[in-house]
């Protein structure tokens, strides 16, 4: 599950690595919701689909 950092915080999981805030993680559903519970990071919905077309096909 993707995770944006909403504040600094060190990644106890992670050798203390600083995440900064911006930084889009991937982690597990249920580190995803310990994070988000203390309001360190905000999840992020996986998008599926898209735009089915290349660009060259969009253009018309």
């Amino acid at each position: 599950m993707k995770v944006i950092v909403q504040h600094n915080f060190r990644d106890k999981e992670n050798d203390l690595v600083l995440r900064t805030v911006g930084e889009e993680l991937e982690v597990s559903r249920k580190r995803a919701e310990y994070l988000a519970n203390s309001q360190l990071v905000k999840t992020v919905e996986d998008q599926k689909g898209g735009d089915p077309k290349s660009p060259i096909e969009a253009q018309g």
